[in-house]
């Protein structure tokens, strides 16, 4: 072979080799170490790693879009309403060769198009710039949460606009319903349910990473939660933006950087949202009541209390519907069975509703609130409770089982019974006559180099529940303000006449971690409630603070 010969097929080689993967970024070698971005996606030929050589490609994509003065038909396709298709030109028909090409060719030929104009990104043989696996760039992406506040000023937008003739309220505009027979779409008033429940987390990126035919499903192609957001929140602020009418972001760091999520104006106080969802409910531990008198009274027999639930209040204690129903806003017994059902995951009712590791369960929330600092001072230093040792009653408060059996399936009844439990309940908390607060302890058993410490007994007290009066569940599950008292008298019965620490708590060195001496008793329960219920005028190492020294 001739040297020209052998030069030209080595020079072919090389081209094909770079040809045979995708790639894609900005200019990384201006970044600073550590750099972190709000807007890498990530860009490559197939999203099995099997068929790459070459590591997959970080493109930020706000820094090309500034780049191009926001001319999204540089990258993307049009759709018939001149708004931009997200995935790169084409990409989704095409196969794993003609992506690579493709990503080259465009990508390419737009930085020498840029050269040209005194700045560009990589060039042709600058492989490793844009595949490199060790880049120093990290993501600062920060999940968007479209909470109660958000939703509401999207559903008093006048921007936004019906699609169904006759009706006020714009939830058409977003939310659909999938008809099986003829594979549309449509909107179901009142049957409106959070994107995620159809558009579930799917395949990572929307940029031709993945095959379309990843994100199918038995009935259709759904779009990934991500892909269904962009089409739809994106595309209606550039739309929105072409009409000159104030609107929402349209880069990815409009919605996905820390900064630019704080300035998003809150509203405090949201409507409620409109979808005939009930305001109090009886929770019961059965699907259903048969005609079988003697066996729906096993049946009810069988079961612990109904609940009665409050839903209009845990409505505005959540950012989203989703924080209790994360798989639909059906009810709970829906999926999550008395038995355990495929839809629940085989999670039965009882499990969903007492999980401690789940947030999304009545336990796991309470547990998680009860971290806020107006409880977290008393409740840090207690040992979480196991199910054997709770107060069932506390929540399992109806007793239905002489209630006739006609009237437990007729669910105004249910409704109204449970309410009378709630307001009962929030009449009978019991009030702590503050003139039996003893005013100022002095402690004194332990001083040595400090004089006795004068605790301003009756202040800390009456801060304590004043705090708790200001919220329902603590209201709810404490029952009276002497039950508060056991924050600091932790192993006593409630009472106005508490034994004393010393009781206890000896004057000796600590014996073992839950049962320190009574030095470490005073000081690991005041400044530990301190530090967890931020109180700044007490300082842990300001021990003149409250004794003075001798």
């Amino acid at each position: 072979m001739s040297r020209q010969k052998y030069g030209q097929c080595l020079l072919a080689a090389v081209v094909l080799f770079l040809f045979s993967f995708a790639a894609f970024s900005g200019a990384r070698a201006m970044n600073d170490p550590d750099e972190k971005h709000p807007d890498i996606l990530t860009i490559g030929s197939s999203s099995h790693a099997a068929d790459r050589q070459m590591p997959l490609v970080q493109f930020l994509h706000d820094r090309h879009t500034r780049a191009v003065d926001g001319q999204c038909a540089k990258c993307h396709d049009q759709t018939a309403q001149n708004t931009p298709e997200f995935t790169f030109k084409g990409i989704e028909e095409a196969d794993i060769t003609a992506r690579m090409e493709m990503f080259h060719d465009n990508c390419i030929a737009c930085h020498e198009q840029m050269k040209a104009e005194g700045s560009s990104g990589p060039m042709e043989a600058a492989c490793r710039s844009c595949h490199n696996a060790d880049t120093a760039i990290g993501s600062s992406w920060k999940d968007l949460a479209f909470d109660r506040s958000l939703h509401y000023r999207h559903v008093s937008s006048d921007a936004i606009v019906s699609t169904v003739s006759g009706t006020q309220d714009n939830c058409s505009a977003c939310h659909h319903s999938f008809d099986e027979a003829s594979g549309k779409l449509f909107y179901e008033q009142g049957k409106e349910s959070a994107c995620i429940y159809c558009h579930k987390d799917g395949p990572a990126d929307p940029q031709g990473s993945t095959p379309a035919d990843d994100r199918q499903d038995d009935r259709q192609k759904v779009r990934s939660a991500r892909q269904a957001a962009h089409d739809s929140c994106i595309v209606c602020h550039l739309t929105l933006t072409e009409k000159k009418t104030k609107t929402g972001p349209v880069e990815c760091s409009g919605c996905h950087d820390a900064a630019e999520q704080a300035k998003i104006s809150t509203i405090d106080d949201v409507p409620r949202l409109k979808r005939n969802q009930p305001d109090i409910v009886l929770i019961t531990g059965w699907e259903s009541l048969g005609d079988d008198r003697e066996e729906n009274a096993k049946l009810i027999a069988a079961h612990m209390d109904p609940v009665a639930f409050d839903h209009k209040l845990h409505e505005t204690q959540n950012a989203t519907c989703t924080a209790c129903h994360h798989e639909s806003l059906d009810a709970c017994i829906t999926c999550h069975t008395a038995a355990g059902d495929k839809k629940g995951g085989y999670v039965k009712l009882a499990d969903a509703m007492h999980r401690m590791d789940s947030t999304a369960s009545c336990i796991g929330c309470h547990t998680e609130l009860k971290q806020s600092e107006n409880c977290a001072g008393c409740h840090v230093q207690m040992p979480e409770k196991s199910m054997k040792d709770r107060t069932c009653h506390s929540c399992h408060n109806v007793d239905v089982k002489a209630r006739p059996q006609e009237l437990l399936t007729d669910e105004e009844f249910t409704a109204g019974l449970a309410a009378a439990v709630i307001q009962n309940r929030a009449q009978a908390f019991e009030k702590v006559d503050m003139e039996k607060v003893p005013d100022i302890v002095t402690i004194g058993v332990i001083s040595k180099e400090y004089k006795p410490s004068r605790f301003p007994h009756r202040m800390v007290v009456k801060a304590v529940f004043e705090k708790a009066d200001k919220s329902k569940m603590a209201r709810a599950f404490h029952g009276q303000e002497l039950t508060l008292c056991a924050g600091c008298h932790h192993n006593s019965p409630p009472s106005m006449t508490p034994p004393k620490c010393a009781s206890c708590h000896g004057n000796t060195p600590d014996i073992a971690a839950d049962k320190p001496g009574l030095m470490g008793a005073y000081h690991g329960q005041c400044i530990t409630c301190h530090q967890e219920m931020a109180v700044a005028s007490v300082l842990p190492t300001d021990c003149i603070k409250c004794h003075e020294k001798k």
